[in-house]
């Protein structure tokens, strides 16, 4: 509760707006309230100055992987999917590329081994009130893409990044080198930074980065979906914040 309301534009648009009205007394302050909070609304609700904000934040990570590269693990992390215990099968979310692209890199023969670091569709939890997977049926629905079952390996226990890269590591024990990261845009310097620091030299590879469609005059219209969608990004300014102030990074 708390996390999404520090992540959401929303959030500050509306402290700037109760602080005005709070100051209504004050007229040049209410105003200057007032004003902060209009210009919030405008900068978060515009298209193009997200996509700049997103692709400056991986744009060191955006490259092919280099010619003839190989690697023995491919490490997908999670947050794809969820497992659909009613109907036996995954759910996937918008950021499924990142395990297709795992797929379709291991079918091309450039990592040997496919590991899936936790997500909702394997992850194992003993609580039952918390998100519970079924790495079994997810190893056999993995398989169906022509992965074969000696080259899948789960992580079943991180609820995190910081724990992806934990557990990952013990998975790995000394096979911590020609490891190939593969993760959101957004996602990756929070996650390399993490599984470098575990000791796990891993080299990026993204997924779900900024498509460009269209002519590019809507980039400049406003809308609500833009406010929302910066979120995501705020989410890893926050949490890269968090984890090199703890000393995870």
């Amino acid at each position: 509760m708390i996390s999404h309301l520090v992540t959401s534009p929303l959030s500050y648009i509306t402290l700037f707006l109760v602080a005005g009205y709070l100051l209504r007394r004050r007229e040049k302050l209410k105003w200057a309230m007032y004003a902060t909070a209009a210009v919030l609304a405008l900068l978060f609700s515009t298209p193009a100055l997200l996509q700049h904000a997103q692709k400056q934040w991986y744009a060191e990570y955006d490259h092919p992987l280099p010619e003839g590269g190989k690697y023995k693990y491919g490490v997908v992390l999670g947050g794809y999917s969820v497992w659909d215990h009613e109907r036996c099968r995954p759910e996937h979310s918008e950021i499924s590329d990142r395990l297709f692209e795992g797929i379709r890199l291991y079918k091309e023969e450039k990592i040997d081994k496919l590991l899936l670091a936790s997500d909702g569709s394997i992850i194992e939890c003993e609580n039952s009130m918390e998100m519970k997977g079924n790495p079994e049926a997810m190893k056999e629905y993995v398989k169906l893409f022509g992965v074969a079952e000696e080259d899948i390996v789960l992580e079943t226990k991180a609820w995190n990044t910081m724990e992806n890269a934990i557990f990952t590591r013990e998975l790995l024990k000394d096979s911590c080198e020609g490891v190939l990261l593969i993760t959101s845009a957004l996602h990756m310097r929070r996650s390399l930074a993490t599984f470098r620091k575990a000791g796990i030299e891993a080299q990026p590879y993204i997924t779900d980065a900024i498509v460009k469609v269209g002519n590019g005059r809507e980039r400049w219209r406003p809308s609500m979906y833009t406010m929302l969608s910066w979120s995501e990004l705020l989410h890893e300014w926050i949490g890269y914040a968090v984890y090199y102030l703890r000393g995870d990074i």
